[in-house]
């Protein structure tokens, strides 16, 4: 297991970018026609979270795949989970955004 280190509480780390970053993920001839901004921004995860990136990027490579990188994919699954019909109102603790989060990735 990757050992990691903790971020103190309110010393965040934040390195703002002047100019829009190439995709990582587009290959070299479409990233010159696409070219989207980013912006980093501190989110705290639990082990387990990390892990299961960990994995799936590992999980990536394996057969001859292509690198990933974690933020592609938490980029991929929010892409996904904004374009759902995901309702917030009302919304009691993080339980209920899970069946909530379920229900509306389900269709």
């Amino acid at each position: 297991m990757v050992k990691r280190i903790s971020v103190p509480e309110g010393k965040a780390v934040f390195f703002p970018r002047a100019e829009p970053v190439l995709s990582v993920e587009a290959p070299a001839a479409e990233a010159s026609e696409e070219r989207r901004e980013t912006r980093q921004s501190a989110i705290f995860l639990e082990e387990k979270h990390l892990d299961w990136l960990d994995d799936k990027c590992r999980e990536a490579r394996r057969r001859g795949g292509r690198a990933i990188r974690k933020a592609a994919i938490i980029r991929a699954v929010l892409d996904v989970a904004m374009e759902s019909p995901l309702d917030l109102t009302n919304l009691r603790d993080e339980f209920d955004l899970r069946e909530r989060l379920r229900r509306a990735l389900r269709g």
